[in-house]
């Protein structure tokens, strides 16, 4: 066998590998996604023209695609939406995601949004909530704030960044989800000073005492 030949062999049954490995790792992100996050969609006891989608897990995949897939089966069978939360955030991308499909609801129908008694909505799950048109909570229920993290999506660890990446994301999040919000002005700058390296818990009640327009009916 010529040296050639043998390195071009070599070189195929890498690329074979390689091709065998990149399926497998497809099939499990598949495995491990299928079956997460079940959003539950009923109709409002007092409105039966309102269907309440309920999420209780992480934004992460497929979170978006459950949205989607029930919108399609219930979009006409109502005039109002009311998105139910209780989550402790998760991954932006994913976020962007939900947001989208909301958005393409608010077109024909009224979209609130809503966190209930001990329920909580933390990190991503905030600019979802500040989507609704009128965005209800119990007094109790918390808020969570905080800069964006990067972590790597195979491991779920979190990834030290060089400070001018973690500056250049953390603008990059703040004037996507809160300067084009209906936060007050004022209270959306002093979260800027003050989550630096922090999370900021809040509940419904003490963001409706500061003024912030995050929650706009408290129950």
């Amino acid at each position: 066998m010529t040296p050639q030949l043998k390195n071009r062999l070599m070189l195929v049954a890498t690329l074979a590998m390689l091709g065998a490995a990149a399926f497998i790792m497809a099939r499990n992100e598949e495995l491990i996604f299928r079956d997460k996050g079940e959003l539950t969609v009923t109709r409002d006891a007092n409105d039966p023209d309102t269907l309440v989608f309920i999420w209780r897990d992480k934004v992460e995949a497929p979170m978006a695609r459950r949205f989607e897939e029930a919108w399609r089966e219930w979009g006409n069978k109502g005039n109002r939406v009311i998105i139910d939360l209780h989550s402790p955030g998760g991954d932006i991308a994913e976020g962007a995601e939900v947001i989208r499909v909301i958005e393409r609801m608010k077109r024909t129908h009224i979209v609130d949004t809503r966190v209930r008694s001990r329920r909580a909505c933390y990190s991503m799950c905030v600019p979802i909530y500040l989507h609704g048109e009128e965005r209800y909570a119990a007094a109790n229920a918390r808020f969570m704030f905080h800069e964006p993290s990067a972590y790597d999506f195979y491991t779920g660890e979190r990834v030290k960044q060089p400070k001018f990446e973690r500056d250049m994301l953390t603008k990059r999040y703040f004037n996507i989800y809160f300067v084009n919000s209906p936060i007050t002005p004022a209270w959306r700058d002093q979260l800027a000073q003050d989550w630096k390296g922090r999370d900021l818990f809040f509940t419904a009640r003490q963001l409706v005492e500061q003024n912030s327009n995050i929650v706009t009916v408290l129950e």
